[in-house]
């Protein structure tokens, strides 16, 4: 099978107790059934101790198993240096599945499995963030095999379908030409036309299969140029400046704090970025919309200063990459695009907050706000689910 996943990738190796920060620590650790039947097998004190580290969790009729967390939601495993005792002692081949994973996200469709790292690992996050040429991507033939149905003819159109028009999506978030508002609203733009054809396919609103193929293929001619590489604009912060626009800039500030306050919680990092906005932005005396506008300009500003707008580029295309192509189970397009565009910006919202306090923004502050972000989102499955909630019905 064909796996596909951004060029950085082939660079990432754990740095492990060097991390500064830790992916056992902060959240459930889930057991994997072939891992826990292995683990049953384990003779002596390190067998006995790991059986009484395990819980059984039983929801809706599945019984999984997990570690029993200590302080700090530490894996139970995790020695005093944050190294792995388990990987110590019986080698790589013992941690569960999604130890052995982590940081990757893997999605397998049309017979390509797609890769990504998540920013929540801080190596990880230096490797997104560290250039400043637009993201690349790699594609080669693996030794496994695709559970893909080739005869599925269907399907194999839909995903041939989908990597054209993200393909497309991501030219757009990298045309430098335009500013990034500019390139967010083309990007959107061309998202709606995506969700168009998705929902015409769904609904069998077609003369047959193959024209309706064919229909899919010849959408949104007007994108499917190559976007050049040259040039790159500052982004506006807040619309012409005007009093109207900057009300509506300043609004959509709010219900982004709305929306992601209401999340549950990963990890203290997340309540304490938003506390600084709501203390920066928000809450009286505050000058709360002059503030606002202020620090999102005072940001933009300095990461121009600095070349390092680049960077909302980096992470638009990253959550392009991850989320677009989901797609390929609910047809839901639009709203993966939309959770793109509030990604980037509920960051840089972050990030203004960061300058507006510190009167600079450095680089590691751009990596820790992502990593802070991506364990808020992507792996906390019921706050993802909100978000699309949200974006599908508001």
């Amino acid at each position: 099978m064909k796996e596909r996943y951004p060029t950085y990738y082939e660079k990432f190796k754990c740095i492990a107790d060097k991390c500064e920060d830790t992916c056992c620590a902060g959240w459930e650790i889930d057991i994997d059934d072939d891992s826990y039947a292995g683990y049953m097998k384990i003779g002596g004190e390190l067998g006995d101790r790991l059986r009484s580290c395990i819980k059984t969790n039983d929801e809706e009729g599945y019984a999984g198993h997990g570690f029993i967390l200590t302080g700090g939601m530490r894996c139970p495993f995790l020695d005093k240096d944050n190294l792995c005792e388990l990987y110590r002692e019986l080698g790589e081949s013992s941690l569960c599945e999604v130890c052995a994973n982590t940081p990757r996200n893997f999605l397998e469709y049309g017979g390509v499995r797609e890769i990504s790292l998540s920013a929540s690992c801080p190596e990880a996050a230096r490797l997104i963030y560290g250039s400043p040429e637009p993201m690349a991507f790699t594609e080669h033939e693996s030794d496994e095999t695709s559970q893909f149905d080739a005869d599925d003819i269907d399907d194999e159109m839909l995903a041939r379908f989908l990597v054209r028009q993200r393909a497309i999506s991501i030219n757009i978030l990298q045309d430098r030409d335009r500013t990034l508002t500019e390139r967010a609203d083309r990007f959107l733009d061309h998202a709606r036309e995506v969700q168009d054809a998705l929902n015409k396919w769904e609904t069998n609103e077609k003369q047959s299969e193959h024209d309706s193929s064919a229909q899919m293929f010849d959408i949104t001619d007007m994108y499917s140029d190559r976007m050049t590489d040259t040039g790159f604009n500052q982004t506006p912060a807040a619309g012409t400046g005007t009093v109207t626009d900057e009300n509506e800039f300043y609004r959509g500030f709010l219900t982004r704090m709305e929306l992601y306050s209401g999340l549950a919680s990963i990890g203290q990092a997340w309540a304490d970025r938003i506390t600084l906005m709501y203390e920066s932005f928000v809450k009286e005396p505050a000058n709360g919309k002059a503030d606002y506008i202020r620090a999102v300009r005072g940001l933009t500003d300095y990461m121009d200063g600095e070349g390092r707008l680049y960077e909302y580029e980096h992470l638009m295309v990253y959550y392009a990459f991850l989320l677009l192509n989901r797609s390929i189970d609910d047809y839901d397009y639009l709203t993966k695009a939309r959770l793109v565009v509030m990604s980037y910006e509920m960051n840089r919202d972050m990030d203004a907050a960061i300058w507006f306090k510190n009167g600079c923004f450095l680089k590691k502050d751009r990596e820790e706000n992502a990593r802070i972000y991506a364990r808020e989102v992507e792996h906390a499955e019921e706050n993802l689910a909100d978000l699309y909630e949200e974006l599908l019905f508001s």
